[in-house]
């Protein structure tokens, strides 16, 4: 957009930072023992404030490019640096400004992909304007208005982040403030144009007609949808979303209209209800909310459950089938966990009629002998008491082989081999202990077939040597196994390594895809195929979820692999159990952002990958900030947030990626665009406010 279209006026140049005669602090590698260390710090606060500045210059001039790379590699080498220099300096501020400038980074890259996508959604409003087509112009008119609200929040966000590094700093970004302003309220005075000329506000009012509202007994609900003319939304079906759940009700001649609140999930006591008026999307009509106030009561649902077969071991399928009824009606729409022992074997949601149905692959952590099955609700203090039921199961032992092989390499004993149930099938994820002769012993894991690498010590001679595998775990239904082999006096060579780099470049490739979406691979993104939506019912939502945690589980560590050996030698990287060569990633190789994933699965419109990642990003931030135990379940979550004092507001939009994410990975249907978005935006939210 241009000055003469609601566009900026403003198209200065953004600065090339200078290093101001001080480049000899710019490494803290470089500084020993705290020396120079404030001085340091403050050279890096002003070059990174300076490529904010910049950045939001790049914005308001429309160089959406420039404004991200500004903040690119060399910005985040400058935090990286802020960050390790922090610990060293006088100030205990500099702790604080360090986290806001990495909060400020997120939050202008976020602003800078929402800006862009306003200027791309204004410029379609436009076309669609020119051509008569009025049904398009309030679609995109309506989208316009959730991005115009995106780049609010964003502004205001970015601008605390920029108030407080200057406290922290006495750094001057005042200059950059300007620019965001200037871009926000540019952007803010466009749209309220563009809501006059082809939408209309609406005001919804909602109040509680019953005191009380169960599960049994529902709380019956007035309200009335008025336009912002003062005239009334009559005689049509509405959809309103009441918390996290559609329905479609009928106004009469005075927009008024009347529906049930039969709470599951919400809490006991008082509470305040939001209620969404959710217009089609060609519709003229504007969005709005309000809320009324209830006091919710619990009831205890009857829980059974089915389990077969009877006997199960190592891998086999165990049918699992709950139902959850509050006397002949089916409870919809709550969370079911299977579990043996301590050991949550898959989790679902109930369907309409209140059953929930899983196929379990029985983990090998389970030890054999005579357990139970237990499908439990995991509610506490909720409309829906939780409540379980028990189901007996015999695990039975199941025999494993094991194979090792040994060949002398540059810095130790290479050692190979592979684990496998009697059957011949890979037992993954499994300890087996390596011991050379009568030294010390090393732990490794097996990995997606079974097999382990790794090197053992540094002889000092070439003497024959033994060298010993054994697989022994306590508690397990797996059987015990032990393999030795012999390596000659003087011997070398030997076969390669189990498993190639080019086989674990493909798994990374593969599990990103599944949990993300690939434009190279669109086969095995959520909800599209190979293992996509359509085929949860098939394979269980546990199993789905599995898999989504194994993809983060081996991205994760990869990750940490390449941040760690960045600067070893190759022959050091060939030991390792799994992960690609260091040699095989491009130096200026980048993995996908949060803000690049959300990005890309809400332009596919793959919703449910949007939740997952929403989610993972707020499991993460909570993890650090609250000491929260990173195996937590996404129940278990918001449980131990609670308990750590989160404020009400926060635990709000903690809920709300939650509750998107149950759907994304449970549910027999994909989540609601508008949840996704919900989602996203307050992990955004979370992400950027993690010290609040």
């Amino acid at each position: 957009m241009g000055a003469d279209d609601g566009g900026p006026a403003l198209n200065r140049q953004v600065e090339t930072p200078t290093d101001d005669n001080e480049t000899q602090q710019e490494n803290p590698d470089s500084v020993s023992d705290g020396e120079y260390s404030d001085e340091t710090a403050a050279w890096l606060a002003r070059t990174m404030g300076r490529q904010l500045e910049n950045s939001s210059i790049a914005l308001s001039n429309d160089q959406y490019d420039q404004a991200r790379s500004v903040l690119g590699d060399d910005y985040d080498k400058r935090l990286e640096q802020y960050v390790e220099i922090a610990g060293d300096t006088s100030s205990d501020t500099d702790d604080t400004a360090a986290r806001e400038f990495e909060a400020a980074r997120e939050n202008q890259r976020n602003l800078t992909n929402e800006v862009q996508r306003y200027r791309q959604q204004y410029a379609a409003y436009q076309t669609a304007r020119e051509r008569g087509n009025e049904r398009e112009a309030r679609v995109t008119a309506r989208a316009m208005e959730r991005t115009a609200s995106n780049i609010s929040d964003r502004s205001n966000e970015l601008n605390q982040n920029l108030d407080r590094i200057e406290n922290a700093t006495s750094v001057d970004l005042s200059s950059g403030q300007t620019e965001i302003n200037e871009t926000t309220a540019n952007i803010t005075a466009t749209q309220a144009v563009i809501r006059e000329e082809t939408l209309v506000g609406t005001t919804l009012t909602v109040q509680a007609i019953d005191s009380t509202a169960s599960f049994s007994d529902p709380g019956t609900v007035s309200g009335q949808i008025q336009t912002e003319n003062g005239s009334v939304v009559a005689d049509e079906a509405v959809e309103l979303r009441i918390e996290n759940r559609t329905r479609t009700v009928q106004t009469d001649s005075s927009g008024v209209f009347e529906t049930q609140y039969r709470p599951r999930s919400a809490r006991l006591g008082s509470q305040s209800v939001r209620v969404e008026y959710v217009p089609d999307a060609d519709s003229v009509y504007l969005s709005d909310n309000a809320t009324f106030v209830i006091d919710v009561q619990q009831v205890t649902p009857d829980v059974t459950s089915e389990i077969a077969p009877e006997t199960v071991g190592y891998g086999d399928r165990l049918n699992a089938t709950a139902s959850v009824t509050v006397g002949l009606r089916g409870v919809d729409e709550v969370p079911v966990e299977f579990v043996i022992g301590d050991t949550v074997v898959a989790r679902t949601t109930t369907a309409p009629n209140g059953t929930a149905t899983e196929t379990i692959r029985l983990p090998a952590s389970i030890n054999d002998g005579d357990r139970r099955v237990i499908a439990r609700i995991p509610y506490e203090n909720r409309a829906i008491a939780g409540a379980q039921s028990e189901t007996p199961v015999v695990v039975v032992e199941t025999r494993t082989t094991l194979s090792v092989s040994a060949s002398r390499a540059d810095d130790g004993i290479l050692v190979r081999g592979q684990l496998q149930s009697g059957a011949g099938d890979p037992v993954a994820g499994r300890p087996v202990r390596l011991q050379v002769g009568a030294g010390g012993t090393q732990l490794v894991e097996t990995d997606r077939d079974g097999s382990f690498q790794t090197v053992l010590g540094d002889l000092q001679n070439n003497e024959s040597v033994t060298v010993t595998a054994t697989y022994e775990e306590p508690s397990s239904n797996l059987g015990n196994a032990t393999a030795t082999t012999t390596l000659a006096a003087g011997s070398g060579g030997g076969n390669p390594p189990v498993g190639s780099d080019s086989d674990g470049d493909l798994l990374i490739d593969s599990l990103v895809a599944i949990l993300f979406g690939s434009d190279e691979n669109p086969d095995v993104a959520f909800g599209s195929g190979i293992i996509g939506y359509s085929w949860l019912p098939v394979l269980g939502g546990g199993l789905a979820l599995a898999v989504v945690a194994a993809a983060w589980l081996v991205v994760s560590r990869v990750r940490q692999s390449e941040e760690v050996n960045t600067t070893a030698p190759v022959e050091a990287t060939e030991t390792s159990v799994s992960g690609p060569d260091q040699e095989t990633t491009p130096p200026n190789a980048t993995s996908p952002t949060f803000e690049d994933r959300v990005e890309t699965s809400l332009a596919s419109e793959n919703y449910d990958a949007a939740a997952m990642v929403a989610y993972t990003a707020v499991h993460d931030e909570l993890a650090v900030e609250n000491g929260i135990d990173e195996g937590a379940t996404h129940w278990e979550l918001l449980q131990q947030s609670q308990e750590h004092g989160v404020p009400e507001e926060r635990m709000t939009d903690i809920e709300t990626v939650v509750e998107a994410f149950e759907t994304a990975a449970f549910a027999p249907t994909s989540v609601d665009p508008s949840r996704a978005e919900a989602a996203v935006e307050r992990a955004r939210k979370i992400k950027s406010n993690g010290d609040s």
